[in-house]
């Protein structure tokens, strides 16, 4: 009890210190709330809606669910990256105070104690604030889902309990582990620390950094081999966890490299600028600072820009599959009067063949019913249009009580050729038998398939998607698509051609994909970038002695503001640095996968960089950490 009466008195005299670990937490707990009133709001709709819930419905909240999944993830991971290296960097810059109580008598136990009761006070303050500002943000980040497009259903705000009982443990249990080790090295602050004016921190990893890191980089390069072997799914699940793993491992490492490799930025300069020469070697000598105002750059360019280039590269591999398996060289969307472009189409004396996709939707027993959206193929219609063909069984054997999947089915279900499906539509349970499995082509066909004569009468009531049309032999092309587009006029229907169809295509996925993006990434971003501005302005606090220092010697302002914004460039240089270049490692193995994937179809992928996101991560964080360099300067000489 004494501890902590002393600890609520420490940080009641000195909150200065303690502010930026009191904002990266409170925003930390906000994050995460603010995620589990997403998830939650899910169940909450779906509660509501009840049994009178349509499919689709059920279906863009099933999605909304596994987004809001992935999301939480990231932004968990965010807030335990960054409020555990904020509070291990705020303990770590009171050297001098600790080595005081240690030259006044404290025993290296009560030096510990201390800032661990400390830890917990931020903590406790940090999470109620956190869920009071959470609270009131559930309705207006609701609406914004809504309106931004990623969903039409009118999300219902969950009770604000379950956020509370969630965050608010979180956050002070990521508090006191980021403190826990902190601790620890305060207890071994000599009592001569109390005399030292300069700031020069061992830049030495320690053994468990050293292990930890270790283990992580061997796991990376393990993922990295396992990929160009494991297809390009595992490559694109992998792109995904890595970077999180490559940044664990960085900041292991981040004492030994990152002051280095932001003085190699520097070296163009130091020889012209006296103000970079100092900025140099002030980053060179507090690496703990540099470090923790590195972290949020380097987690959020990596992991970021490792989802873009990744996402980017899937739609160049699902187009190039498009694009290797599609016969048919016209593609017909009908409009509202389906059953007249149909007719239309298939009666055309040019027109050899129609293939009409069609989907419906069925209950798989998975471990319980899921609504799932299957094809219903006619096999030779699709084997001549879409080119549809069977890497094991036979395609021939698809009628009746069977089924065709695909081979990213086979590799998610665990089932495979020869094994039976339990499904269920309209209330009739039917056993269906595996006959065949085919390549995949997600915008020519799903990943289950069943035969049109297993359930006519339901499929005639679903119109179809698209008509994948086949001219008759030495008929023009262009002269068939020049007479359906006469005759399908005013029924708002279009032709295109195969390419312009997959173009399309490809440009849809594109902007969901985008969509979705900001979705996963928008609040773990907002927060990677209040971190930094804090990260920024605590080491600018920090460094408010050396720079009256420099002043007394003769510094000038304006030479002080240069050494700030040096400062910030060459961190966020450094962190993006290492971000782009574990983004880079993650586009090469979706690549090379995606390569092999694709040899022998004689179609290239191509490679479509999505620069113009990649530049505005760069940029952000290059102006973010411009302006709380510039503040921090102001704050330094005031």
């Amino acid at each position: 009890m004494r501890t902590m009466s002393l600890a609520r008195q420490t940080v009641r005299t000195s909150w200065p210190a303690y502010l930026g670990a009191f904002v990266a937490l409170a925003s930390g707990v906000v994050l995460i709330a603010t995620t589990v009133n997403l998830v939650a709001s899910v169940d909450a709709t779906l509660s509501r809606l009840g049994p009178s819930a349509t499919v689709d419905q059920r279906q863009q909240l099933d999605d909304l669910t596994s987004m809001f999944g992935i999301m939480s993830a990231v932004s968990m991971f965010m807030a335990l990256f960054v409020v555990g290296s904020t509070f291990g960097f705020v303990v770590a810059t009171r050297r001098r105070e600790l080595g005081l109580l240690r030259l006044v008598g404290a025993t290296g136990r009560q030096v510990r104690r201390l800032v661990l009761g400390e830890s917990l006070v931020v903590a406790v303050l940090a999470s109620i604030a956190g869920c009071l500002v959470a609270t009131p943000l559930a309705g207006p980040v609701l609406a914004m889902v809504r309106r931004i497009g990623v969903t039409d259903q009118h999300l219902v705000a969950p009770a604000p309990w379950l956020a509370w009982a969630i965050a608010a443990p979180t956050g002070m249990a990521v508090a006191i582990l980021g403190a826990r080790r902190a601790s620890r090295r305060a207890a071994k602050v000599p009592p001569v620390a109390a005399l030292q004016e300069a700031a020069i921190e061992r830049g030495r990893p320690s053994a468990a950094q050293w292990v930890v890191g270790t283990f992580c980089l061997a796991g990376v390069v393990a993922a990295a081999i396992l990929a160009a072997e494991g297809g390009p799914l595992f490559a694109l699940v992998a792109s995904i966890l890595l970077p999180e793993v490559v940044v664990i491992a960085m900041m292991c490492f981040g004492p030994l490299l990152i002051p280095r490799l932001a003085a190699l930025l520097a070296r163009p300069w130091v020889s012209r600028d006296v103000t970079a020469r100092f900025a140099r070697d002030e980053l060179r000598a507090a690496v703990r600072t540099t470090t923790s105002v590195a972290a949020p750059v380097m987690a959020i360019s990596a992991i970021a820009g490792s989802m873009l280039i990744s996402l980017s590269f899937t739609a160049d591999w699902t187009s190039a599959q498009d694009r290797a398996q599609l016969r048919a060289p016209l593609v017909v969307q009908p409009g509202p009067k389906h059953a007249d472009t149909v007719r239309t189409v298939v009666e055309d004396p040019a027109v050899r063949l129609v293939d009409q996709r069609r989907t419906t939707t069925i209950e798989l027993d998975d471990d319980g019913y899921s609504r799932e959206d299957v094809d219903a193929v006619d096999v030779s219609t699709a084997t001549a249009a879409r080119g549809l063909s069977a890497v094991r069984g036979r395609l021939a054997d698809l009628h009746g009580r069977a089924v065709a999947v695909s081979r990213t089915w086979t590799t998610d279900s665990g089932k495979n050729l020869g094994d039976y499906l339990r499904v269920r539509v309209d209330g009739h349970r039917v056993d269906v038998r595996i006959v065949a499995v085919v390549k995949d082509a997600p915008d020519l066909y799903g990943d289950i398939m069943l035969p049109t004569d297993l359930w006519p009468d339901r499929l005639a009531d679903n119109p179809p998607d698209e008509l994948f049309v086949v001219p008759a032999p030495g008929t023009s092309v262009d002269a068939v698509r020049s007479a359906l587009e006469r005759r399908l006029h005013g029924t708002d229907s279009h032709v295109r051609t195969a390419d312009d169809w997959i173009d399309d295509v490809t440009a849809q996925t594109r902007r969901a994909n985008n969509l979705g993006l900001v979705i996963l990434l928008g609040p773990a971003g907002f927060y990677a970038a209040i971190a930094m501005v804090n990260a920024t302005l605590i080491g600018a606090t920090q460094r408010r002695r050396q720079h009256r220092v420099l002043a007394l010697l003769g510094a000038t302002r304006e030479q002080l503001r240069r050494v700030a914004l040096w400062q910030a460039a060459l961190v966020t240089g450094a962190g993006l640095v290492i971000g782009g270049l574990t983004t880079v490692l993650m586009g090469i193995l979706v690549r090379r996968a995606i390569s092999a994937d694709l040899a022998g179809t004689g179609v290239d992928p191509g490679m479509t960089i999505p620069w113009l996101p990649l530049a505005a991560i760069a940029l952000t964080c290059g102006a973010l950490a411009a302006a709380a360099g510039a503040a921090g300067a102001r704050t330094a000489r005031s």
